[in-house]
């Protein structure tokens, strides 16, 4: 099982202060319904699970996200998830 320690780290989306070799994230309002996603990510080998909570304007949010080792390796810099601050 993965743990979900991560999710405690204050931490703002890679989006607000980049983080290295991010690729993809999910945005949650809850650490519940950020834990529930949890129980249904399968990695493969070379990425892990990174993550955090923080707070914006309308109040507080956990993300989960995807680290690669090696971004050459994962496929095109272009596919990385850079969208608005929350990811809309």
């Amino acid at each position: 099982m993965i743990t979900d320690r991560f999710l405690d780290d204050e931490r703002s989306l890679p989006s607000v202060e980049p983080m290295e070799r991010v690729v993809a994230w999910s945005v949650f309002r809850s650490r519940e319904a950020a834990r529930d996603l949890l129980e249904h990510v399968h990695l493969a080998a070379g990425q892990q699970l990174v993550g955090g909570h923080a707070r914006d304007s309308i109040g507080p949010y956990w993300w989960v996200g995807v680290q690669v080792n090696d971004l050459d390796q994962w496929g095109s810099r272009g596919a990385i998830n850079k969208r608005g601050r929350l990811g809309d």
